[in-house]
This record gives C-alpha cells, sequence and structure tokens, in this order.
C-alpha cells in the first residue's frame, strides 16, 4: 500500500490512477500528515450504477449532494 500527499496526487493523478489500474495496489492519500482517502480498484461485479430517476447518465449532473 502506497502513501501520497494531496499535492502529489493533485500533480500525478492520471499516473497515479493508471498505476492503480496496472498493479491493483491501493493507495492511501494523505493531507498535512493524515490519511484522508483509500484509492483502490472497484471491479464491475462489486460496483453497478443504477439509472435514477431524474439523473444524467454522464456528465458533471451525475453527482447528487447528501
Amino acid at each position: 500500500m502506497k502513501f501520497i500527499t494531496v499535492t502529489e496526487l493533485n500533480r500525478r493523478a492520471t499516473h497515479i490512477v493508471s498505476e492503480i489500474e496496472s498493479t491493483g495496489e491501493e493507495v492511501i492519500i494523505t493531507k498535512k500528515g493524515k490519511p484522508l482517502i483509500l484509492m483502490s480498484l472497484v471491479s464491475n461485479s462489486d460496483f453497478a450504477l443504477k439509472e435514477r430517476k431524474g439523473v444524467k447518465k454522464h456528465g458533471k449532473g451525475n453527482l447528487q449532494k447528501r
């Protein structure tokens, strides 16, 4: 498991995602030295998007606030 800072994620996001995709290794994102986010590979069987009424399928409109 790798640990990287938010700043490094900001600079190298595409590369980091590609590494996770190719190796399957999880990455912990830290902020001010504290763990904040766990990035890991998600398989199609683990995650299925369900179409909801009134939610766009593509673009920025597919995220809803809680």
